[in-house]
């Protein structure tokens, strides 16, 4: 104990909440000292390194030490550890000054997570933000509520569909395809986020004839669907095609939000002019958070983060489809996305990839109301065609609200039918219960 620094210790309920960001992490290492292990790790991301330094003074550290409020260990050995057992888990609970991030993303994630990423089996599991920390980030621009009335759609999830194929169509081809999708009943059209602006399908080429299909089928249904054009690209520029979407009439961006980085979408969102909804792809972000032992939770990534980057709706791997994501982790961001959080907006959960008409049950009994219902392939690859793929799924939303299972309802309901027939109904086939 007498290596210890004991001034790098503290206790949170003892400490001003308001002086610190609260960080938790797992840390899987072969050693004898973990608290010793701690404070290294505070140390690093706050005025220490390797070696003692002469401008390290009494006074620096006071002004921007680091703090460890808690070392745990899994199991939480108390008289002795058994011989012979090497790598220890521990969770270590540390405190980061505000001062010395002063409210700026990458300021942010440079701090929870920097050069420690590069130690070994460390992720970082949750974080804290104080109150007066949390007023520098102004979150999303319409949120749940907001892109609710940009679609005029109430008490039920949105529908969402994504050009398919991924990329290679026309422009041309496009613009029929939104068309379909519109009469089929979706509310949100998006480009895939590998279609960003190739030069045979460029983005202005996108939006002209996509918002031009939705305005001729919304004068047929009465309904407006909108779309989320792609405009991801290095920061300058992304920001120079969002505003040229503006004014050529576009209802709602898109950003490829882990490739771009959440400071450069928090850019858009945080731009007065760009007065539209954003929604943020998770490609790529599973280099943050797949791995059990690095990195940092999925909760984090696609929902605290996310919602303080300001996108609006945001796309994220679903337990039912192509890209699994635990249950439990994809109900977690969702609870991230929608709980109470201060003045920041509650943002639209997307759980997709891989989703059909059968998936929409379990996805209603696990996430409600406020919820995007993604698709591609489960709308365009309808036997019917897309938009009886659209209609399939607004009768198994419909069925959802109203309790009745699916399958019971494609007695009724052609699109429906066809839909299981091909793909199966995933609450059949589960422990799922739409009374639950």
């Amino acid at each position: 104990m007498g290596r210890l620094d004991q001034s790098m210790f503290a206790l949170l309920d003892g400490s001003d909440r308001d002086c610190w960001v609260v960080a938790v992490y797992s840390l899987k290492a072969a050693t004898s000292e973990p608290l010793e292990l701690a404070e290294a790790l505070v140390t690093e991301q706050t005025t220490g390194t390797w070696t003692a330094v002469p401008e390290e003074t009494g006074a620096v550290k006071e002004r921007s030490s680091g703090k460890v409020f808690g070392v745990y260990e899994v199991p939480d050995w108390e008289r002795e550890r058994p011989a012979g057992d090497g790598e220890r888990t521990l969770i270590i609970m540390v405190g980061y000054p505000v001062g010395n991030i002063n409210g700026q993303f990458p300021e942010l994630l440079t701090t929870l997570y920097g050069n420690i990423s590069m130690i070994g089996k460390l992720k970082l599991l949750d974080v804290w933000l104080p109150p007066a920390f949390l007023k520098a980030f102004k979150g999303p621009k319409f949120g749940v509520e907001g892109v609710r009335k940009r679609t005029k759609v109430e008490g039920r999830p949105l529908l969402c569909c994504m050009y398919k194929p991924c990329v290679g169509a026309l422009p041309d081809a496009l613009g029929r395809m939104a068309y379909e999708m519109a009469l089929g009943g979706v509310d949100v059209i998006k480009d895939d986020e590998l279609l960003a602006d190739p030069d045979f399908c460029p983005y202005e080429k996108r939006i002209e004839v996509t918002e031009k299909a939705l305005e001729k089928a919304a004068k047929e249904t009465g309904r407006r669907a909108i779309y989320t054009v792609n405009v991801t690209d290095r920061p300058d520029r992304m920001h120079k095609k969002a505003r040229r979407a503006v004014e050529m009439g576009a209802s709602a961006l898109m950003v490829n939000l882990f490739a771009v980085g959440y400071a450069a979408a928090q850019d858009l969102a945080e731009d007065a002019a760009l007065d539209l909804p954003i929604l943020g792809h998770p490609a790529f972000a599973g280099t943050l958070f797949e791995a059990p032992e690095y990195g940092m939770t999925s909760h984090l990534a696609l929902g605290k983060f996310a919602r303080l980057s300001g996108v609006d709706m945001i796309i994220y791997p679903s337990p039912y489809g192509k890209v699994p994501l635990l249950r439990e982790r994809a109900i977690r961001v969702a609870q991230e996305l929608r709980a109470p959080y201060g003045h920041i907006k509650a943002v639209f959960p997307g759980p997709a990839a891989g989703m059909h008409p059968g998936t929409v049950a379990v996805s209603f009994a696990d996430f409600g109301t406020d919820l995007i219902v993604g698709a591609g392939g489960g709308i365009h690859g309808h036997p019917g065609g897309t938009v009886a793929g659209g209609k399939a799924f607004h009768q198994a939303i419909e069925a959802a609200l109203k309790g009745v299972p699916a399958a019971e309802a494609a007695k009724t309901h052609g699109e429906l039918k066809q839909a299981i027939e091909k793909w199966g109904d995933a609450s059949a086939a589960s422990n799922y219960s739409l009374l639950r």
